[in-house]
This record gives structure tokens, sequence and C-alpha cells, in this order.
């Protein structure tokens, strides 16, 4: 397995990103993942972009203010996917719960992380994995949220 951070066209700081959908609008937003427990509203999935997004103090009165928050996202928990930090051969991130082609395979393999390995899996097979390495050619064609007719069985 290729050690994260060692690949082609990698970046490292590209290992610390996650994307999710967010729950105002259900489009895709990837940065940083804070995951706070607010005691009215339990807890809390919010990405904040990379750029253009801001903490400010809102003063009120004497100098004392509430915190305002620009362009940061509350997000679905169950949509939260981390960065591979590897690319796909047309050069997009490679993330987790992407679906993707090896080597122009028949069967579609969903991107995981398990015990600190990328795995790539086969859905409904048991014994199918295989490590994602950046010597391999993958496409990205999809993810498991967006399109999972992908993952349906070539019958």
């Amino acid at each position: 397995m290729a050690s994260i951070g060692s690949g082609i066209g990698e970046s490292m700081e590209d290992i610390y990103l996650f994307k999710a959908k967010r729950l105002d609008n259900g489009e895709w937003v990837q940065g940083n993942l804070i995951q706070s427990c607010d005691a009215t509203d339990g807890w809390e999935s919010i990405i904040i972009p990379v750029k253009n997004s801001n903490m400010f103090t809102k003063h009120i009165g004497h100098g004392y203010g509430n915190l305002g928050f620009e362009n940061w996202y509350r997000v679905n928990p169950s949509a939260i996917c981390r960065c591979t930090g590897l690319k796909d051969k047309n050069g997009r991130l490679i993330w987790e719960n992407d679906i993707v082609k090896i080597n122009n395979s028949k069967a579609n393999t969903v991107i995981t992380f398990r015990d600190f390995e990328i795995i790539c899996t086969i859905p409904n097979e048991k014994y199918y994995k295989h490590r994602l390495e950046y010597d391999t050619e993958y496409e990205v064609v999809g993810n498991v949220f967006d399109n999972p007719e992908l993952l349906e069985s070539e019958g």
C-alpha cells in the first residue's frame, strides 16, 4: 500500500480534508471537519472551507458579543467522507465512499478506510478487497450517495 502522502500528484494538505452534504441544500462542501456537542441541538457536524470562511465577533453593548460564522456549513453526519490524499487518473481527489473503476475492471469498487489502510471493496463480495495504491490506474465514476446505481451488479 502506498503510504498516505507519498503518491504521485498528492498534496499533504489534502489528506486532512473532509467533504459532506450540506443540511440546508444537499450540496457537497469540502474543508475542515468540526464535530461539536451543542446542548440544544446535540452533536453537530460542520465543514469549514479552507478558503473564504471567517469567524468573527458581533459586538453588542459594552464590548461583549456573540460569535458569527461566515461560510461554515452544517452537514449530514452520515455523508461525511475523508480524503485519501490520492488522485485518480484524471487528477480528481479520491474520497472515502467514492466509487472507482480499477484498470477498466467490470466491477466498481467503493473506497473505505479500515485499520489505517485505504481499501477498495466490491459490495456483496465477501472476500474482495484491494489496497488503494498510487501506481494503479483508478477512475472515480461517482459516489455511494449520489450514484448508488453504479454499485448494482452487472447481471
